[in-house]
This record gives structure tokens, C-alpha cells and sequence, in this order.
């Protein structure tokens, strides 16, 4: 019986570390998916005819977009939400934009 559970274990450690690639591949998936999401969100809020006033966006240091936020209270409220967010780059946030993060 020992030895039987000394070579199980042996086994789940030698394969524990394809596990974590397959995880870390639909992690990057989900990123990719929030961060075309994020784009779509960014580009139809630009695209509204009543839009952001550009000085505004020109004024500011960094954007930052939810997709979706889930909010809920009984009591208490919170919410719930991950999104993307893009920054200026360079001395005082006044260079070009930077990728979103």
C-alpha cells in the first residue's frame, strides 16, 4: 500500500507541471478576451456622437475601462469588475499613451 501511494505521488508531480501550462493558457485567453472587450467598450464610447470632450482626454493622465461590472447589495453593496487600464507615458504622464495593463 505504501509503495502504491509513494508512486502516485510520484506521478501527480510529474505531470503538475502541465496542469499549470493548461491553466496558465486560459488565463491568457480570458486576458486576451477582457482586453478586446475593454478595446470594443473604449471605441464605442469615442464613437457616441454626444462624445467625451477631447481637451478632457487630452488633460488626462490615464483611462481606465470595465467591460462589465457586477454590483449587488442586501445591506451592504459592492461590486465586482475587471477591466484594463492605459497610462501616458514619459515625464508628467505627457508622452504618447502606453499599452494597457
Amino acid at each position: 500500500m505504501r509503495k502504491l501511494l509513494i508512486c502516485l505521488s510520484c506521478i501527480l508531480f510529474a505531470f503538475a507541471p502541465l496542469f499549470a501550462e493548461v491553466a496558465n493558457a486560459s488565463d491568457q485567453t480570458k486576458d486576451d478576451d477582457r482586453l478586446r472587450n475593454c478595446g470594443m467598450v473604449l471605441k464605442e464610447i469615442l464613437d457616441v456622437p454626444d462624445n467625451i470632450p477631447q481637451d478632457l482626454l487630452d488633460k488626462a493622465d490615464c483611462v481606465v475601462v470595465f467591460p462589465s461590472v457586477l454590483k449587488a447589495a442586501f445591506i451592504v453593496g459592492g461590486s465586482y469588475g475587471r477591466g484594463a487600464m492605459s497610462c501616458r507615458k514619459g515625464e508628467d504622464f505627457r508622452g504618447p499613451w502606453g499599452l494597457p495593463r
